[in-house]
């Protein structure tokens, strides 16, 4: 940030620079590209207008201005806040005398009438010293003055006050309450207490959803506890308090050994008791109550760094990021647009779209299109398709340069249980091969704050008003009827949906970014990669695939019937030379993941590595495939067993009639459409010759007695579509 006005060892041009804000004559301008070919010319928008001009160099810098009037520009618009904020601090606000001690109006009162008379008898010495045409000694002056004044008092005392007095400019009560002890309203506690308190504060009181008081307090004793009574001095830190050194001593999975093995940290901790409930209680409610959520405070402080990092985090790790995949962050959407079935083309649905974002170069990483709500599978579907490079939507026919991809060092997700998973903290541990490639490291963004994934709602945002433009059924009001409607005219198809996201995306990758100074994401990722070399990702095997699978978090042994699972048996001949029983005699146990889309097949790992697939012997076909089935298939299926008064064993044989069942069905469907549809020839061919038109043949009931019966029936149809052969829906592609 810089005052933007001419100086010898600084050229203009290095304050109006493309891209950059400027405050001048009240408003708040960007800076564009020069538009004309005059050098003096400056392309200026106004922020909030958005009306654009062209100004002279010499308009914004006359030669009668003074300082104060001219320019200031800065990269960003919190960095002008910033630099405004240092050239025009705010004024010191009055004090009241009302709220003051007698005594110390008194002694104010005393030092302004001694600091008066001095003053007073010095300018008659001056006086009279002018009138002789003597020379005039001041400090000698001063000397006889404080000699008269009642007591006497010392030339260095009078120095003092007099500096008090011009301070407060007179001021009887701020002179009174600059006279208060210097520990006066000042806490006892150390300042590793106060830090501690502070950031407790911060992170689970100030926000919607607040913990309760007592609990925050037993959170601060239980940290003490962990940390053996120790925590973050801010005086051995310098300028700002190391946040992941935070984030280690509140993460309650890693020792604190490992901690206190860091020299470098270690030193940065000292002694702190926990305070007192009561305490606690008080300082409390005195930091609420400060002005913006006590942001003044933590400023003073700590630094202003400290508050963003602890409030406005995404907006830091965007600031932070020097080079592609260093932070990226993930979030979900429920499209705001209804599809319906392919089967049917009459059930409507809505989809969810999770994104993984580059904080660097704000490209889109990764993406997965789905029907359930957000869940481990949605991340690590995302995640599959952010480490490769992208064939996607050049499948799809969609031109343009997709080229963002690779291994993040640090993933960003909301606080959601769903986020919170054995299989992919597996997978991002897995992924490094052992040290081989990156590693992710998972970071839970605080629960309640919305702002600390900001990125990828404003980009929601933008990609719902274009699904609104382009998609019949889109949803454009939350009223009911309005979603009625969109429910109605809804006729778009998964890959419809698919199709258009994935174009919304590339298009996005070659749109210029307001905040990467007019390049676009695509432009940005190029010149980082062009600093750092290309990602380097683990090689697509069929045991890297595995690792995106769900992983349980229940162990298996291998039996003579194999591996048991889903009331199922799953058994391959690779599984033959495995050892059930290791040297010492103890029975192996086996850790097994499986795609919830397809759990007729099961990966067996072992030590971390992969050893091979396993088949459901239950879902073997006679031509010696294995049927696909779904988890979501599983869990109908069983419910409907329970319904029937079956057992819950004999779900598999359920979900085998019903399988038949819905073919069934559909071939009658098939059939009565195609009736239907000769009826109607016939009749349009009777009437052309002027023949009444019969009715159409009736659908056969197959054994149905009544009406009511069928339409029982036509019920069970309607949810056994969804599992019938072909046109059953996929779910996710």
């Amino acid at each position: 940030m810089t005052r933007a006005r001419p100086q010898n060892d600084a050229p203009l041009e290095a304050s109006l620079r493309p891209g950059w804000v400027m405050r001048w004559r009240g408003a708040t301008w960007r800076i564009r590209p020069r538009m004309s070919a005059d050098p003096l010319d400056v392309a200026l928008v106004d922020l909030a207008t958005g009306e654009a001009t062209v100004v002279r160099i010499d308009e914004l810098w006359p030669a009668d201005q003074e300082e104060r009037d001219a320019p200031v520009c800065a990269p960003s618009p919190e960095a002008l806040e910033r630099a405004l904020e240092e050239l025009a601090p705010p004024p010191v606000p009055a004090v009241s005398g009302a709220d003051l001690p007698a005594r110390l109006l008194e002694r104010a009162d005393a030092l302004i009438a001694a600091v008066e008379a001095v003053e007073r008898l010095v300018g008659d010495e001056a006086r009279r010293a002018s009138l002789r045409q003597e020379r005039f000694a001041r400090a000698t002056a001063v000397k006889r003055a404080c000699a008269l004044l009642t007591p006497p008092t010392s030339m260095a005392t009078y120095y003092r006050c007099r500096g008090l007095y011009r301070r407060h400019n007179g001021d009887r009560a701020a002179i009174a309450a600059a006279l208060r002890r210097k520990t006066f309203n000042q806490t006892t506690m150390t300042g590793a207490q106060l830090h501690l308190v502070d950031t407790l504060i911060l992170r689970h009181y100030a926000r919607e959803r607040p913990l309760r008081p007592q609990s925050v307090h037993g959170l601060l004793r239980a940290t003490l506890v962990r940390t053996g009574g120790r925590w973050i001095d801010p005086a051995r830190c310098g300028k700002q308090v190391p946040q992941d050194l935070i984030a280690e001593l509140l993460d309650h999975k890693l020792p604190f050994a490992a901690v206190l093995a860091n020299d470098e940290k270690a030193r940065l901790l000292t002694a702190a008791a926990p305070p007192s409930r009561s305490w606690f209680y008080g300082y409390l409610r005195w930091f609420i109550a400060r002005p913006e959520g006590g942001r003044k405070v933590i400023v003073a402080r700590y630094g202003k760094e400290t508050w963003e990092a602890e409030r406005l985090v995404f907006d830091t790790f965007v600031k932070r990021a020097a080079y592609p995949l260093q932070y990226a962050f993930a979030d979900h959407w429920l499209v705001d647009a209804f599809i319906v079935d392919e089967a049917t083309r009459s059930r409507v649905t809505r989809l969810w779209l999770t994104l993984i974002v580059d904080a660097y170069s704000r490209s889109v990483l990764g993406m997965r299109l789905g029907y359930e709500a957000p869940s481990i599978q949605s991340i690590q579907g995302a995640l599959a398709h952010a480490i490769w490079p992208k064939t996607s939507h050049t499948a799809l026919g969609i031109e343009g340069d997709w080229a963002a991809y690779g291994l993040m060092q640090h993933l960003f997700l909301d606080n959601a249980w769903a986020h919170h998973s054995h299989s992919l903290e597996h997978l991002a541990r897995a992924i490094g091969r052992n040290g081989r490639y990156t590693s992710i490291d998972l970071v839970f963004r605080p629960p309640y704050k919305g702002r600390y994934g900001a990125i990828i709602e404003r980009l929601f945002g933008n990609f719902s008003g274009q699904v609104k433009e382009a998609v019949p059924g889109a949803i454009r009001s939350s009223a009911p009827g309005a979603v009625q409607h969109a429910a109605k005219r809804a006729g778009f198809l998964y890959e419809d949906m698919d199709y258009l996201l994935q174009r919304i995306i590339v298009r996005y990758q070659h749109t210029p970014h307001a905040e990467l100074d007019g390049l676009t994401p695509h432009q940005k990722w190029t010149e980082g990669i062009a600093q750092t070399g290309p990602p380097l990702v683990p090689p697509r095997t069929p045991e890297t695939d595995r690792l995106f699978w769900r992983m349980s978090p229940e162990e298996r042994t291998l039996t003579r019937n194999g591996i048991g699972a889903f009331g199922m048996h799953y058994w391959s001949p690779d599984l033959g030379g495995l050892e059930r029983v290791d040297r010492q005699g103890a029975t192996r146990r086996f850790g097994w993941s499986y795609d919830p889309e397809d759990i007729g097949r099961i990966a067996l790992f072992h030590g971390g590595k992969w050893v091979g697939d396993a088949l459901a012997k239950e879902l073997r076909l006679p031509d010696g495939t294995t049927r696909r089935r779904s988890l979501w298939e599983r869990a109908l299926t069983r419910d409907l067993a329970d319904g029937a008064g079956q057992a819950s064993s004999d779900d598999l044989a359920h979900h085998n009639e019903i399988d038949a069942k819905a073919k069934q069905r559909q071939r009658e469907r098939r059939a009565a459409e195609k009736r239907a549809r000769a009826g109607e020839q016939r009749a349009a061919g009777r009437g052309a010759a002027g023949a009444p038109a019969s009715p159409p043949p009736p659908v056969p009931t197959h054994g149905v007695a009544s009406a009511d019966a069928s339409t029982n029936d036509d019920e069970m149809t309607e949810l056994l579509a969804g599992f019938g052969g072909e046109d059953r829906d996929e779910g996710y592609r």
